[in-house]
């Protein structure tokens, strides 16, 4: 059952942390995985925690498309090397359970980082919808402050580069809705070097280049606002063959007439 309250204690870590490189354990000192192969099992298993990830899924996270002969007795290999190095960390009824096609692994509550990020995400939006604007903001920076960096990061294959991708999206997204929300907050000049730096990472999203237009117009720096509009469509068209769409237009109107800019 979910918990009423997403938000773990400001002195919770997460078991599993996917939210950047694969980590196991609580504490400052992860347990060791240097492996490759059990690091793509055990994320392949947390992507889909408590749910049957089939060995065929297993093969392809570690293999691809060409996986040798012995792939799938090299998976029960890695799968019981995993049990022995998850004991050191892992108690109770968590661990890594066999099923007629592949296997499980089981966590507790506040165990996955990518779970409490989600549930997180969940809840700012349900705040955001009753009009709770500032604990909506609150919910999303929590749900944010969960990651180290890219997800699933030193992890190669495609298996694991679209599950970082998808993640990524979400991320995103999250920023997205708790910027809009500080925007609304009255928050522009707090966030200029935030979304100076989110935009040059992400020069084609144009919802981050109005927002950052936003913020740079509101802290009256109106020409610093109109040189991002142009950069944000230098790289549209450049990379898109593309001009920059409606919301983005009408608002660098807005600004050269110097009206009230609200936010996208």
């Amino acid at each position: 059952m979910p918990r009423s309250d997403p938000r773990p204690r400001p002195d919770a870590q997460p078991l599993f942390r996917l939210l950047g490189p694969l980590e196991v354990g609580r504490g400052p000192c992860p347990l060791p995985l240097r492996a490759t192969r059990q690091k793509l099992i055990l994320a392949t298993l947390l992507l889909s925690a408590d749910r049957v990830v089939p060995v065929a899924a297993l093969i392809e996270a570690v293999w691809g498309e060409q996986p040798p002969p012995t792939a799938r007795s090299q998976v029960h290999i890695c799968i019981s090397q995993l049990r022995h190095r998850l004991a050191d960390a892992v108690d109770d009824d968590r661990g890594i359970e066999t099923r007629t096609y592949g296997y499980v692994l089981r966590t507790e509550p506040g165990d996955l980082d990518v779970t409490l990020f989600r549930e997180q995400v969940t809840a700012a939006d349900l705040a955001a919808a009753q009009d709770r604007p500032e604990q909506a903001a609150g919910l999303y920076r929590d749900a944010l402050g969960l990651w180290r960096g890219p997800a699933l990061s030193g992890l190669a294959g495609d298996a694991m580069g679209r599950a970082a991708t998808r993640l990524a999206e979400e991320r995103i997204a999250a920023a997205e809705k708790r910027i809009e929300l500080e925007l609304r907050l009255g928050r522009h000049r707090a966030l200029v070097h935030e979304l100076t730096g989110l935009v040059g990472e992400h020069p084609l999203n144009e919802r981050l280049s109005g927002y950052l237009m936003t913020a740079l117009y509101r802290s009256g720096r109106q020409a610093e606002a109109l040189a991002s509009y142009r950069r944000a469509r230098h790289h549209l068209a450049a990379e898109l063959g593309l001009e920059p769409g409606r919301e983005l237009r009408a608002l660098e109107r807005a600004i050269l007439r110097q009206e009230d800019v609200p936010a996208l």
